[in-house]
């Protein structure tokens, strides 16, 4: 149908586009109060302004925090730079000091992630997060995954809006380029630092920016910006084929673990999918060369075979067609025997990864704690021990005593979990009395106490 001779169409000005852009994303969010991550830098201070325009109108509470990472000898500057300009705008402003732990491991990711939970630390379920990334950051973050051979999740990049610390993470500039921020920094006046790690060339982010952007820039203008909208189609379809997994994924789970058996029935490309879906739990991000390893080493290799895999921090296995992830924690104390203890009545006490407290009382202290009845008085010794597998234990409502070993195959404990095990032993016999998460020597009815625990 043709426009009416009357009709105009008046396009908005950057400083309108870029103000639309930012109140969809915080009504989408619904947060009152906002944590804009500064750097000083260009883009960050463009949507720092942009920001303090609209609080008024759209009637929320803005504060912004700098993360020292200590890693440029302009840090302290830039600091006092963003200090100032909040001050300015009469904005709450705080710094975060963080230290990279391992110098010589990538510095790139040790302070994103640093840079991340610092930021997290600030926040509550009332409190969005803001980062300034814009569409040149979102064409080298595809340009990255396509290096690295990157799959559907790799290939969307940088979401929009995604849940984060409890609240939500809202990146607002994502369709604008480098030059449209560039030029609204210009025309409001705005001053910003610069990092001059950004020129160098060795960091892969960098040479891209340098060497290439500029070139597919100077064929392509609008490339930046439609390769943003190439990401939100990617990240709609990823959204839906998660959605998907997430009702498929409890098909292949048993105990919450990977049954590896039920695992191995689905087809590709399901199996795969459900596998890094099922990973990404732990924020695991397999390769395809690791997933092949997976399937060959835990999905077809002999039922009697106990196949180990060593994946960054985490250590997976395999027992009774379960996987079971290690953290680095796991793994020290696994198999490991731990020190004995006494428990004294009434007192919470740590004893390894767990907390026991020995009561009178059945009432646990707390709802994510478990209880087991014991027919003792406090006036008894308990000790906590592991290790002396071959002790017997007859656990109430069975007809007669086993090694613990024993019951351990009958309780299906992991082997390389049972030298490590807790369990309380009592009396002048060194009795044992119960185990911790399986059974106790008696009813609830026969209890003179109880055995509170958490894991």
């Amino acid at each position: 149908m043709p426009l009416s001779p009357e009709f105009h169409f008046t396009p908005q000005s950057l400083q309108q586009r870029l103000q639309q852009a930012v109140l969809t994303a915080l009504n989408a969010a619904a947060k009152p109060r906002l944590l804009l991550a500064l750097s000083g830098g260009l883009d960050s201070m463009v949507l720092l302004h942009v920001l303090a325009g609209l609080r008024e109108t759209a009637g929320f509470v803005l504060s912004a925090a700098y993360v020292h990472h200590g890693l440029q000898k302009q840090a302290d500057e830039w600091a006092v730079f963003c200090q100032v300009q909040t001050a300015v705008l009469k904005i709450d402003f705080q710094v975060c000091h963080v230290e990279l732990t391992e110098p010589g491991r990538n510095i790139e990711q040790q302070a994103r992630t640093l840079r991340y939970q610092a930021l997290a630390a600030l926040l509550d379920a009332d409190t969005a997060l803001l980062t300034a990334h814009h569409a040149d950051d979102q064409l080298e973050t595809i340009l990255l995954a396509l290096k690295r051979g990157s799959g559907l999740t790799g290939l969307s990049a940088i979401a929009a809006q995604k849940p984060f610390a409890g609240t939500v993470l809202l990146r607002p500039l994502l369709a604008f380029s480098r030059a449209e921020l560039e030029q609204y920094a210009s025309e409001m006046q705005l001053s910003y630092v610069s990092d001059p790690s950004n020129h160098d060339d060795s960091f892969d982010r960098n040479f891209l920016r340098q060497h290439v952007l500029p070139l597919l820039q100077q064929r392509f203008p609008a490339i930046s910006q439609t390769a943003a909208r190439s990401c939100q189609l990617l990240q709609q379809s990823l959204e839906y084929q998660q959605q998907q997994l997430a009702v498929d994924l409890p098909a292949v789970l048993r105990q919450q673990q990977l049954d590896l058996i039920e695992l191995a029935k689905r087809q590709n490309p399901q199996r795969d999918l459900l596998l890094r879906f099922y990973f990404s739990r732990y924020d695991l991000v397999p390769s395809a060369m690791q997933i092949r390893e997976f399937v060959q080493v835990f999905l077809f290799s002999a039922p009697d075979a106990q196949p180990l895999l060593q994946w960054g921090d985490w250590q997976l296995r395999r027992f009774n067609g379960l996987l079971y992830l290690l953290d680095r924690h796991e793994q020290q104390v696994d198999g490991v025997t731990a020190p004995e203890l006494t428990l004294q009545p009434e007192q919470k006490q740590q004893w390894q990864h767990w907390q026991f407290c020995w009561s009178l009382s059945a009432q646990a202290p707390a709802a994510d704690w478990s209880s087991l009845p014991l027919a003792l008085d406090i006036s008894s010794q308990l000790e906590i021990r592991t290790g002396q597998l071959n002790q017997r234990f007859k656990p109430a409502g069975t007809s007669r005593s086993k090694a613990l070993k024993d019951w351990c195959k009958l309780w299906e404990v992991p082997p390389w979990r049972r030298g490590s095990m807790p369990f309380i032993i009592a009396g002048q016999q060194k009795q044992i009395v119960a185990v911790p998460e399986f059974a106790s020597h008696c009813s609830a009815a026969e209890a003179q106490s109880w055995l509170h625990y958490k894991k």
